[in-house]
């Protein structure tokens, strides 16, 4: 990530500034605030009818400090244009959360009164119109339909190819104010002032913890920053978990919705956007909730929070723990949790979900064949009295390493040094541990919260751990939703250029940059590759470009979900986290090119890749290599192969979820079209 060219703020010393601005408190601390729940928005009957109006608003209880939120109120009519400023209407730096069930149907009127953006690197040239802030709507992870708008349902799906200005801010240039019809320059369809939102949520859809967010090309990272995200359950955690000997369900009063959020702010009171991983000094020993700004940012703070609060109290009082369901909503930070007493013990907890999805391991999976299935983003550790009920295995966990956009599940209990659940009091914080990303940028290390245990009694499932059902294999089924027929899809005639892979053949993934002298130009290359490893078909790497996909592929025979093999190459020295819309996919555990679900216990949506070791001088590239140079072996990557399932025609895509990196070009079109038969 690049530095932003800002002027040098002139300040005393940095701790100085900060207590005289008010962000770091001297003297002795605050009572600390319990964490609080998201404000909570669930369906009706089915339906799920909202307005969101993006917005600007004081945030973070810091004087004068705007962020951009979504104001969320339900909609009680057709012609309703936003949400009023009364005690149903929710506008909150930290996000709700919108609870559906599988079958629900979610309907989203986007409002867009968001002010214009002064900072955003990539409102320039041909893209200036970006300044005018326009905005969507994305729901993260969830394997829902991308479709356009049609006369007869004149509502969008889950597409990231729409673009809704504030008509008060102007369209740049763009032909005026009304341009329902038109297409900006990233190949979305325009609207102004709202955009209607239908997402049908199948029935088989799977169980868990998902995330919306904007996603226009170019602001991506800059909306996220300043605050706007929030997060989807569909149905409820105990749907899946039983929490004692008798199989009874986990009780929902016990689980908890973690959202990470971080934002950036100047010495000014001003949030920065364009976020810039200089702020603060990675190598500092952490503090509560912030770090102080440094260099250009002396004076600023960096605020990390928990549900939009900083540094709160968590107190586990159940005998029966509590699950936590954590998302990652940051735009570039990578959060490595852990969770000590500052003595040496850390916490052990047991993995239930990773993105959305619980986990379905087999009794007899090996320790390093889990962590690969789950992308090494845990440390993991034996869980104590193993045996299960259900013949699945079950995974603790001592760390995790959550890209942005990740979520993870977690049963959270006290436990002694061997990892046994105990009763009894202790306390520990959760802490962001320091994360370096290959060559590339440096996160810091800041304490998130405070958790205490005060849990009385000995839980009744002291004996074993807690038991899941597991949503990973379940889409599998006959009746899942990676394998059952796609409803209301018809044969047709394939497109031209569309086709689908031959026997054998799998598609090969590069991320690196487009042009070597702008270490800032990242995108993606591609490769077909035959039964026996030739390249049938190439493209180098090169920025988004809309209106060119790399991928088309139709639906399997009868209309059901095509599954392909895909090889995933980082030729950059830093890393990248893969994200792939409209579907989930599995880790492959070998170097065959045909999916065989071998790692279909762990469904993910999110992947981050290994750097490359390259035996040139990246750098003097833009701190990648190029494809040639990773055939001829110049530049030792270790592919990772998984295997994607499509359940879902449309257009969509596929990028790095570090959102930088995505603005920056990391993206590319992909299109599902229905099987000629």
């Amino acid at each position: 990530m690049r530095k932003n060219n800002l002027p040098k703020i002139s300040s005393r010393s940095s701790l100085a500034a900060l207590f005289m601005t008010g962000f770091i408190a001297p003297g002795a601390a605050a009572p600390l605030e319990p964490l609080r729940e998201p404000k909570l928005f669930a369906s009706e009957n089915g339906v799920l009818d909202l307005v969101m109006e993006a917005r600007a608003r004081p945030v973070l209880d810091i004087p004068g400090l705007q962020g951009w939120v979504y104001a969320v109120c339900r909609r009680t009519n057709k012609y309703q244009g936003g949400c009023f400023a009364n005690a149903e209407t929710v506008s909150d730096y930290g996000g709700v959360r919108l609870a559906v069930q599988p079958g629900d149907v979610m309907n989203i009127r986007l409002v867009n009164r968001l002010p214009g953006i002064l900072d955003a690197e990539h409102a320039t040239g041909p893209h200036a119109y970006l300044s005018s802030n326009p905005t969507n709507l994305h729901t993260h992870g969830m394997v829902v339909e991308p479709r356009t708008a049609t006369f007869s349902r004149p509502s969008f799906g889950d597409n990231v190819f729409v673009s809704l200005f504030n008509p008060f801010n102007g369209f740049l240039g763009m032909g005026g104010f009304f341009g329902r019809s038109r297409q900006d320059m990233h190949g979305a369809t325009t609207a102004v002032m709202f955009v209607d939102y239908s997402i049908d949520i199948p029935r088989n859809h799977p169980l868990g913890s998902f995330f919306f967010h904007p996603h226009v090309h170019g602001l991506a990272l800059n909306q996220i920053s300043m605050g706007m995200s929030g997060i989807i359950t569909v149905g409820r955690a105990s749907d899946y978990a039983q929490g004692n000997k008798d199989n009874a369900a986990f009780s929902e009063a016990n689980v908890r919705h973690l959202v990470l959020k971080d934002m950036q702010i100047l010495k000014t009171k001003v949030g920065l956007s364009q976020q810039d991983p200089g702020f603060c000094d990675g190598e500092a020993a952490p503090s509560q909730g912030a770090c102080p700004g440094v260099g250009d940012f002396e004076g600023g703070e960096w605020r990390y929070t928990i549900n939009g609060q900083t540094y709160p109290r968590i107190n586990v009082t159940s005998p029966e723990g509590e699950i936590w369901r954590i998302t990652n909503s940051s735009g570039n930070v990578t959060y490595n949790l852990q969770m000590d007493d500052g003595d040496g013990k850390v916490l052990l907890t047991q993995l239930l979900a990773v993105d959305g999805v619980t986990i379905n391991l087999p009794e007899d999976a090996p320790p390093e064949t889990v962590l690969k299935l789950a992308g090494g983003r845990f440390k993991l550790r034996p869980c104590p009295n193993t045996t299960s009920e259900r013949g699945a295995r079950p995974a603790c966990v001592s760390e995790m390493t959550l890209m942005p956009s990740a979520r993870a599940e977690i049963w959270v209990s006290n436990r002694d040094r061997r990892g046994n659940v105990t009763s009894g009091g202790g306390a520990f914080v959760l802490r962001q541990k320091k994360v370096q990303m290959g060559s590339g940028d440096t996160w810091p290390a800041v304490d998130l919260a405070s958790v205490t245990f005060s849990q009385s009694e000995r839980p009744r499932h002291a004996d074993r751990n807690l038991k899941i059902i597991g949503e990973a294999m379940k889409g599998f089924n006959s009746t899942g939703i990676f394998r059952k027929q796609v409803p209301d899809v018809v044969a047709a005639p394939l497109p031209a250029g569309c086709r689908a892979l031959p026997p054998g053949h799998r598609r090969r993934i590069f991320f690196g940059v487009a042009k070597p002298d702008d270490p800032g130009s990242f995108g993606l290359g591609y490769e077909e590759i035959d039964q026996n490893g030739n390249v049938v078909a190439a493209q180098e790497v090169k920025q988004f470009d809309p209106m060119s996909p790399f991928v088309c592929l139709p639906l399997a025979d009868g209309q059901k979900p095509a599954t392909e093999t895909w090889e995933l190459v980082n030729l950059a020295t830093e890393n990248h986290n893969f994200h792939i819309h409209q579907t989930k996919f599995y880790q492959l555990t070998d170097t065959g090119s045909t999916p065989d679900r071998k790692g279909a216990g762990v469904m993910q949506d999110n992947l981050p890749l290994p750097v490359a070791t390259p035996k040139i001088d990246a750098d003097a590239q833009g701190g990648a290599c190029t494809m040639a140079q990773w055939h001829n072996g110049q530049c030792p990557s270790n592919p990772v192969l998984v295997g994607i399932p499509f359940p879902k025609i449309g257009d969509f895509v596929y990028h790095c979820h570090i959102l930088e990196h995505e603005d920056g070009g990391m993206m590319a079109r992909i299109r599902v079209v229905a099987a000629p038969r």
